[in-house]
């Protein structure tokens, strides 16, 4: 499939919002002992993000049926999804209903007493990874209670992913957001591949230091990227890539958009900017269009071990 920028694409990172999953950070959200704490995350969806309101869907959404009709408007191959247990079992149907069109990573709370069994299932279920939110769970990627996790993930041959960095939940500990913490992980782990979300979100030249400092850390393009409006020099989503090609290459960078929910669907703003921004430095930084095809396509497939996207249990 061709997408609208004029090459195939597999976006690597986005969100798989259902009904359950929104009532859910509701719910947590109403059970703050700060009772405006849900309008905190209304204001700043609303002042940091391209949403003009987080909302409650309607209970008859077929989360499943709107992404692929998103896909198939933008020529999308398929769409890496983060995925809560609460909407486990939808996007498990998901995956039934429409084979190719979706990559799976489980989202996994190391202090959760059940976290080695879910990334386990998430092995038995097809999916192609797991993700770890360390600045929201408030742990080090490099503390022992994490190392079973890593060892079921290279068992089931899961990619991990890690978001460091600032988020737009409020909740964030920053303590924990610095990716150098992988580098140890990284290293005990040689056949574990992993990747760092949002550029590193705010701590890219760490993430730069990482690209020389290991082989099997990689470093996803997602969202908007606006944490880089909030360091002291400037940087353009161009100056990034072009930095990012220096340090890694272009088999170290996954492309992803970091979509999530609807009425905004498929964010194609960040395809559009992002291969523009590749394409117009590629002359310089890239051998050739194989390399384009790698950040957009290639680089997702080779790391979770696809070289389709029909992963089932019986593989």
């Amino acid at each position: 499939m061709i997408s609208k920028v004029g090459i195939e694409v597999i976006d690597a990172h986005a969100h798989f919002m259902t009904y359950n999953t929104v009532k859910a950070i509701i719910e947590r959200a109403s059970r703050s002992t700060d009772e405006s704490q849900f309008e905190k995350i209304q204001k700043r969806v609303s002042s940091l993000t391209d949403m003009k309101e987080f909302t409650l869907p309607d209970e008859k959404w077929d989360a499943a049926q709107m992404w692929v009709d998103e896909l198939n408007k933008y020529g999308i191959t398929a769409i890496g999804m983060m995925v809560g247990t609460e909407s486990w079992d939808e996007f498990t149907e998901a995956r039934r209903r429409f084979p190719g069109r979706f990559l799976g990573y489980a989202n996994i709370n190391p202090a959760d007493e059940n976290a080695v069994e879910l990334v386990k299932r998430a092995g038995k279920d097809g999916f192609q990874g797991i993700k770890l939110y360390p600045t929201s769970w408030s742990f080090h990627a490099s503390d022992e209670v994490v190392y079973p996790i890593y060892e079921e993930a290279l068992r089931q041959k899961l990619l991990v992913i890690a978001h460091f960095g600032i988020t737009i939940g409020t909740q964030a500990d920053l303590r924990y957001g610095n990716p150098l913490d992988l580098q140890k992980p990284a290293h005990d782990f040689p056949e574990l591949n992993f990747m760092i979300a949002h550029f590193g979100a705010g701590f890219f030249r760490e993430v730069l230091m990482l690209m020389y400092q290991t082989d099997n850390i990689f470093m996803d393009s997602s969202g908007s990227n606006s944490w880089m409006n909030y360091l002291p020099y400037d940087l353009t989503i161009t100056k990034i890539f072009e930095k990012a090609l220096k340090a890694g290459g272009p088999e170290r960078i996954i492309f992803g958009t970091d979509s999530s929910f609807f009425p905004r669907g498929f964010r194609y703003n960040i395809l559009e900017a992002q291969y523009n921004a590749v394409r117009s430095i590629c002359p310089q930084f890239c051998y050739s269009d194989d390399d384009i095809d790698r950040i957009f396509r290639g680089n997702i497939l080779r790391i979770t071990g696809l070289s389709g996207l029909d992963r089932t249990e019986d593989d």
